[in-house]
């Protein structure tokens, strides 16, 4: 996660997934305080959102801003919130488009056992989408209402990390290989070409790379 010293002037656009393993990784990279000092523009994202209140324990953003920047925001970091406990789902999510910016320099995903990245889920409509960067779907488990980045903003990012941590994850990854051009079934296909962490401790130089 690289960013060429000729881009240091321009926002460096980091987009950061949930989960138990991100939040693992998360706290260790907070702890090396020194990890955003070379940034002086830096906007961060998330890949998705429950619809929640913000101070949910199941709330994205709170739990990146808690595990990441435990001492506050560094001033020169802007993370940006997707408003997903407002009702007019749809407002909120043209409300996140206009502040993702076209291409992404960095994505952090994350592959759930059943194959979902982001919260584009096996079999979601949001699979088919084409033109919208962010939209609402409908989780298999509560809280069952969320916000998530489509396939065009995923497919757009520079460099995309996806973790799959575990030995269900192991296995599913083995089953991505199968068939890769059935993204349907398994929406993690749709980044099967990008870099694919399977043990934080072996690859915990992810943290170095930011």
């Amino acid at each position: 996660m690289s960013v060429d010293a000729s881009q240091a002037n321009k926002p460096f656009n980091l987009v950061l997934t949930g989960g138990r393993a991100a939040k693992l990784l998360y706290e260790n990279i907070a702890k090396n305080s020194e990890l955003f000092c070379d940034y002086e523009n830096v906007c961060v994202y998330t890949t998705d959102e429950r619809c929640v209140q913000p101070w949910h324990d199941e709330n994205n953003f709170s739990m990146i801003k808690v595990s990441l920047f435990p001492r506050g925001l560094p001033k020169d970091i802007t993370f940006h919130r997707m408003r997903a406990e407002t009702e007019d789902l749809n407002a909120a999510c043209d409300h996140y488009s206009a502040l993702l910016p076209d291409s992404l320099d960095v994505l952090l995903l994350s592959m759930g056992e059943d194959g979902h990245i982001a919260s584009l889920f096996p079999h979601s409509p949001a699979l088919l989408e084409t033109e919208g960067k962010v939209v609402p779907v409908t989780g298999p488990k509560a809280p069952y209402q969320r916000l998530t980045i489509t396939p065009p903003v995923i497919q757009s990012a520079k460099q995309v990390y996806v973790l799959a941590i575990g030995d269900e994850k192991r296995c599913k990854y083995e089953e991505v290989l199968l068939d890769p051009e059935d993204i349907s079934s398994i929406p993690a296909r749709l980044v099967l070409d990008r870099t694919w962490i399977f043990d934080l401790d072996k690859e915990i130089d992810l943290c170095r790379k930011l």
